[in-house]
């Protein structure tokens, strides 16, 4: 998979999928598998376009992403894109309107662009049907009906909501695999080690929405897989009020300092809580690996 910035020159014929991505749920599934099947038979590459920063706090909103860039970048590449078209939202880009924003599209060999039925673009909200005709002798335009569950569209925002409630298991039924962090471990105060459940300290990017609770997850270590008891949030237990991430590989013996681990989450265990003791914590983690095997 190919990163290329918006604007950068690019030969080779493409049929585009236009939206954030921010997430892969469902519904941006449906596009990128519309946007597969038509570049298939345009014999073309499959392309998707995306912000490389969270555009939401460009626009005055206080809102964490689900997934960052390079987060994304690894979901798309997995997916089978060929190629990411990323664009930084900036002032710059937010003035523009949509005339200008196809125009910009239109330097690029396309082949076909693929959206979504509320897809807008520009300061004037471009919609699809505008689009559709502005690319009129250029491409066709292949707009994708909404993907709902309950009677409800499937979105970011929705998924995001899901994890905050600790409804893992319904947010990764919508995703292409389940969520997931990455982070660099890195050295912490080594407590997990002293009471016998060693823990890998992982640096979080700040702009990642954090949902708070204590996981059953799974991650690979040199070309291995390894359960784990996922902490996301603070020590109460230990008087700590910040939020950081720490993972206990299951049976796992090694040095992981250093190493960046994308951890991902699997089942939901519990919330967070004040043990009245050091001894107390370590039999609810006894109950949690027992867990953990188990699933």
């Amino acid at each position: 998979m190919q990163i290329v910035q918006f604007g950068q020159k690019l030969n080779t014929p493409i049929v585009i999928c236009l939206g954030y991505f921010g997430s892969m749920h469902l519904g941006h599934q449906k596009l990128l598998e519309v946007a597969k099947r038509h570049a298939d038979e345009l014999n073309a590459n499959v392309a998707l376009f995306t912000f490389s920063n969270n555009h939401l706090k460009v626009l005055g909103m206080d809102c964490s992403v689900v997934y960052t860039f390079e987060e994304r970048l690894s979901i798309y590449e997995n997916l089978g894109v060929d190629y990411v078209i990323a664009a930084e939202f900036d002032d710059s880009f937010r003035k523009q309107s949509g005339a200008q924003f196809v125009e910009l599209l239109k330097k690029y060999n396309l082949k076909g662009v693929v959206c979504g039925f509320d897809y807008t673009c520009g300061r004037d909200r471009m919609n699809a049907a505008q689009l559709s005709d502005s690319l009129n002798g250029v491409c066709s335009v292949y707009v994708v009906d909404a993907i709902c569950l309950n009677g409800e569209k499937i979105s970011t925002s929705r998924l995001r909501e899901m994890l905050l409630s600790n409804d893992l298991e319904k947010a990764n039924a919508l995703l292409s695999e389940p969520y997931f962090l990455v982070g660099k471990v890195v050295s912490g105060r080594h407590v997990g080690s002293q009471i016998g459940f060693p823990t890998a300290n992982l640096q979080i990017s700040g702009e990642k929405e954090l949902p708070l609770g204590v996981y059953g997850g799974q991650t690979v270590v040199d070309g291995k897989l390894y359960r784990a008891i996922v902490n996301v949030g603070q020590k109460p237990t230990f008087g700590l009020d910040y939020v950081n991430v720490e993972a206990h590989l299951l049976d796992f013996e090694g040095d992981l300092y250093g190493k960046q681990l994308k951890v991902a989450l699997t089942k939901y265990l519990r919330p967070i809580s004040k043990f009245n003791s050091a001894q107390e914590l370590i039999e609810q983690l006894k109950k949690d690996r027992g867990v953990v095997l188990n699933d």
